[in-house]
């Protein structure tokens, strides 16, 4: 794929953004190369390799997954400016559609 000047001008017009006639052929040059490279890139032959699911081959160790609880639901109850004696309460942030003023 070859990008033009209208390629460029229509991802400009999508990113919200404004060129100079002289960052639109930059563009254009800068683009291609990128496409060349990447088109060099899909070239290269991987048969034989097998895919990665980490670069080292260290893997890092991990803890077991085990549910504890270290504050109470009261303690962190104290700390709310507002509260029912089971959940935070906070005001209303969304207003729904039948709330139309």
């Amino acid at each position: 794929m070859i990008v033009d000047r209208d390629h460029i001008l229509k991802l400009a017009h999508l990113a919200n953004l404004e060129l100079a006639e002289d960052e639109i052929d930059s563009y254009i040059s800068d683009v291609n190369n990128i496409l060349k490279l990447v088109s060099e890139v899909q070239d290269v032959d991987t048969t034989d390799v097998e895919p990665l699911s980490n670069v080292l081959e260290d893997f890092s160790e991990t803890r077991e997954d085990t549910p504890s609880i270290s504050t109470s639901r009261d303690e962190a109850l104290s700390n709310a400016p507002d509260t029912d004696g089971v959940y935070y309460q906070v005001p209303p942030t969304i207003k729904h559609n039948k709330e139309k003023k």
